[in-house]
């Protein structure tokens, strides 16, 4: 029976056995196989299996789908290098030797630094401000005044 080794960002492995019947479930849930913290995968997300000697991935229902090279999948098969999209986080398939073990790599997540506040109200220097002058239109003749009104 192949085996899995779930390689996590924080350096620890997880060996899985892949049993023919029941793939292993990636999710943000901790009953997952794979358990994965992000907020974007759903609670069950997709699963790797092992059918007719090759890995497949499927698509579990999941809400933001799962993406293998950037392509959305509902299933298919994974090949040494894929990269898997669940989320924000991806995955990297890799088979490990002729025995049919695997292991999937998750890589760490980009997180951008905090942007710093915006100084919108201090002041701006070399700013030089311009006031014109309003050209008013002249006053309309007496003809088309309203009545009551006299000229200013």
């Amino acid at each position: 029976m192949p085996t899995l080794t779930h390689k996590k960002p924080d350096g620890s492995d997880r060996q899985l056995e892949i049993a023919a019947a029941k793939p292993l479930v990636i999710g943000r849930v901790d009953e997952s196989d794979i358990a994965v913290r992000d907020s974007f995968v759903s609670r069950v997300h997709c699963g790797i299996g092992f059918v007719d000697s090759h890995f497949t991935l499927k698509d579990l229902g999941s809400t933001n789908g799962t993406y293998r090279n950037g392509a959305r999948v509902f299933q298919c098969d994974l090949a040494s290098g894929d990269k898997i999209q669940v989320g924000n986080t991806t995955l990297v398939f890799e088979v490990t030797n002729a025995s049919e073990d695997a292991q999937l790599r998750q890589v760490p997540q980009m997180i951008a630094p905090p942007s710093a506040p915006l100084n919108v109200t201090g002041p701006r220097p070399n700013l030089k401000q311009m006031t014109m002058p309003v050209n008013l239109p002249p006053p309309a003749p007496a003809a088309h005044r309203p009545p009551g009104l006299r000229p200013g």
